[in-house]
């Protein structure tokens, strides 16, 4: 059981990351029901927004294992959600920087950890996807 929780916050952390980097409305509908049950998929229009500007600070600015911190405040009743983004690793894959990135999040005492790679596309946007390691 804890093997099949670890491998669906995996999955629903990099699809949900995937989402934030990327303008996937539809396939944000797709997986709407599958990350209900994750931090990311409980994130609101803003708070996914600001995480997604965690995200973006990750990949572009930020040396490989230093932490990017990331906090939205509660707001109403929603709990605060705190969390880390760090680059791990950095290389060229198919012609693209690649970087891979772990995050771990916390809200009340709901946590979850995920990890993946992340490349630089063409026109500088990142795209998640699979990188030999």
């Amino acid at each position: 059981m804890q093997v099949r929780r670890q491998t669906r916050l995996a999955v629903a952390g990099t699809l949900g990351c995937a989402l934030l980097l990327g303008s996937a409305q539809p396939a944000f509908a797709y997986f709407q029901n599958y990350l209900s049950g994750s931090i990311i998929g409980t994130l609101t229009q803003k708070e996914a927004a600001s995480l997604q500007k965690s995200v973006g600070k990750a990949l572009n600015d930020t040396e490989d294992n230093k932490v990017v911190e990331w906090h939205y405040p509660a707001e109403g009743r929603r709990q605060a959600v705190d969390g880390t983004i760090s680059p791990i690793a950095t290389k060229t894959d198919k012609g693209q920087n690649c970087r891979r990135l772990k995050s771990d999040l916390k809200r009340g005492s709901a946590t979850e950890a995920w990890s993946g790679w992340f490349c630089k596309q063409s026109n500088g946007t990142w795209k998640a996807r699979h990188v030999e390691e």
